[in-house]
C-alpha cells in the first residue's frame, strides 16, 4: 500500500471518527434536553394534581357545612376546622348568617401547601331537615 493511500485512509479513519463523535454530542444534548422538558412536565402534573387536591377538600368543607345547616337551620359555631385522620390534609369553615347564609371554606393539601378557597351563598329555608338552596358558588382567586 502507497504512503498516499495509507494518509487518505488515516484522515478517512478520523473523519469518521470525529463525524461519530459530533452525532453522539448532538444525541446526548436532545437526551438531555429531552429530560429537562420531562422533569418539568412531571413538576406541572404534580401541581395541578395537588391544585385539584385542595379543591375537592375545600368542596367537602362546603358539604360538611351544608350537612350541619339541613340539619340545624342555624349553626351554633361559625368557624370550624376539621382535619382528615389519614393525612395532614384539612379544611377550615366561616359561616356568614343572615338573610343569605355565606360560607367560606379553605382546603389545604399539606403535603404541597397547597390551598383553595371556595365561597358558597345559599337560603335556607323550611323546617328540619331544612332546604338549602345554592345560590351563588364561586372560588375565591387568593
Amino acid at each position: 500500500m502507497s504512503n498516499t493511500r495509507r494518509k487518505t485512509q488515516k484522515r478517512a479513519n478520523g473523519f469518521v471518527m470525529v463525524m461519530t463523535l459530533f452525532v453522539m454530542v448532538m444525541l446526548a444534548t436532545l437526551l438531555i434536553g429531552n429530560l429537562n422538558l420531562e422533569m418539568v412536565d412531571l413538576c406541572l402534573v404534580k401541581n395541578r394534581q395537588q391544585s385539584l387536591r385542595a379543591y375537592y377538600i375545600a368542596e367537602a368543607g362546603i358539604a360538611d357545612a351544608i350537612d350541619q345547616i339541613q340539619r340545624d337551620g342555624t349553626l351554633a359555631t361559625t368557624e370550624w376546622e376539621t382535619d382528615f385522620p389519614s393525612s395532614p390534609d384539612k379544611y377550615s369553615i366561616v359561616v356568614t348568617q343572615g338573610g343569605i347564609t355565606v360560607v367560606n371554606s379553605t382546603g389545604l393539601a399539606a403535603t404541597a401547601n397547597f390551598s383553595r378557597e371556595l365561597e358558597v351563598e345559599m337560603r335556607v329555608s323550611g323546617s328540619g331537615p331544612y332546604d338549602v338552596t345554592i345560590t351563588q358558588w364561586k372560588e375565591v382567586i387568593q
